[in-house]
């Protein structure tokens, strides 16, 4: 036998529960093992204190009337971090995902400028403004250098 099971034990043999070969096997190992008296003798005054208190009389109503105020307390609990049938931090969540999905939609689905033209093409700034001068009008021209070579861009 183990401290273990022989922990597991103690009340059974203290108040006389085990059959005679788990008895036998649990004296056997109590007598190899003389340091865990102490923890017998504990628990055995455990044992009589517990059944020396005194029990404590509630009305009968007593359960019915906790249950009722957990299930109150719980449903006010539900009711303050619900939303839309989401917690706070899922709904949190959600509302940062949408937001983030209407953002990016946004960007990807704005019409194309016209302003910007690749500088390697031979097109020259009066030709540009003779194609479309009603809706383009270049005031001021500016080479951006960038990692994958030189753009114009229209600045106003």
């Amino acid at each position: 036998m183990d401290y273990n099971k022989f922990e597991d034990r103690i009340s059974d043999w203290i108040e006389n529960s085990m059959d005679i070969k788990e008895r036998r096997e649990f004296e056997k190992f109590l007598k190899d093992n003389p340091q865990y008296q102490s923890k017998i003798d504990l628990v055995r005054d455990a044992i009589i204190s517990m059944n020396n208190t005194p029990s404590l009389k509630v009305s009968e109503n007593f359960d019915k009337n906790l249950n009722s105020k957990i299930k109150a307390l719980d449903k006010t609990n539900k009711a303050s971090t619900v939303i839309f049938g989401f917690s706070r931090q899922n709904f949190a969540y959600l509302t940062f995902s949408v937001m983030c999905i209407f953002l990016l939609s946004a960007y990807l689905l704005q019409p194309s400028n016209s302003a910007y033209l690749v500088a390697d093409e031979d097109i020259s700034i009066e030709e540009v403004e003779s194609e479309d001068q009603n809706t383009l009008e270049i005031k001021d021209v500016d080479i951006l250098n960038d990692v994958n070579g030189s753009f114009v861009s229209d600045k106003d």
